[in-house]
């Protein structure tokens, strides 16, 4: 099963895109993404769980890893990307068709939905954007995402966060991505001293058949003395989509 069908199964109604005149309006990095005057976006928090087949394969993989050199290792990771599928290397699979068991059971993969969310952007004025986001909690509350905290800035195409500037690059996805093919645009900041090396990340991307947008946001911090994680936390988030002329939602409408 394509791994882009298996994430629009999760939800049976999918939602609309924001109408045609936030589209004109907002910056190209994100229109035809998220509205962009205040309207909001009803999406879902998805995460993608392993077949156990994948697990036991992966795990084999990864020790035959730690006993290669550090050469190898390092050519290794140098190809490698964040949640692809490993190429093959004769180093990590001497008999290919575990390999070719490997990619099948990768395969399995299914994207479990974790919570319902709403995102959409604010025209502050001056071409910078603000984040409208919330989710659903138990109590029939909402609470803001941590990106509510980022501003977006037109003028030079950057997100604006607590850490600093995160710079816009594109992006693009094949089939051995996770979520799917796709394109869109990537902005990053890595920010480092004596202490720590701080990564951040905000994705807006589309799947190449137009059907789902895309946000990823993930913020990683280690120590730069030992290695040890001090925070690392982030999320995607679905919107599938069925129209490029529909309205979206406003605060305070149902």
């Amino acid at each position: 099963m394509n791994l882009s069908h298996s994430i629009l199964a999760l939800l049976a109604a999918p939602v609309v895109i924001c109408s045609a005149g936030y589209a004109e309006a907002a910056p190209e990095a994100i229109a035809g993404y998220l509205p962009s005057n205040g309207g909001t976006l009803a999406g879902s928090v998805i995460r993608p769980v392993r077949d156990a087949s994948f697990v036991e394969l992966h795990r084999a993989a990864i020790q035959r890893f730690a006993q290669l050199p550090k050469d190898k290792q390092e050519a290794i990771n140098a190809k490698s990307s964040a949640d692809h599928l490993m190429e093959y290397t004769a180093d990590l699979w001497p008999d290919k068709a575990e390999y070719e068991n490997y990619v099948a059971a990768w395969k399995k993969t299914q994207m479990a939905r974790m919570a319902d969310v709403r995102v959409g952007l604010k025209d502050e004025g001056n071409n910078i954007y603000s984040v409208i986001s919330g989710t659903r909690l138990s109590n029939g509350g909402s609470l803001p995402l941590t990106i509510g905290s980022l501003r977006y800035d037109g003028n030079s195409n950057t997100w604006i966060s607590n850490n600093g500037t995160l710079t816009g690059t594109s992006f693009a996805a094949d089939e051995k991505f996770d979520y799917g093919p796709q394109t869109g645009n990537e902005w990053k900041l890595e920010k480092k001293d004596s202490l720590s090396i701080l990564n951040e990340m905000v994705r807006l991307t589309k799947s190449t058949d137009g059907k789902i947008v895309f946000l990823y946001y993930s913020l990683t911090e280690r120590s730069a003395i030992s290695g040890t994680v001090i925070a690392n936390h982030g999320y995607t988030i679905i919107f599938p989509l069925t129209s490029a002329s529909a309205n979206t939602t406003r605060p305070g409408q149902k």
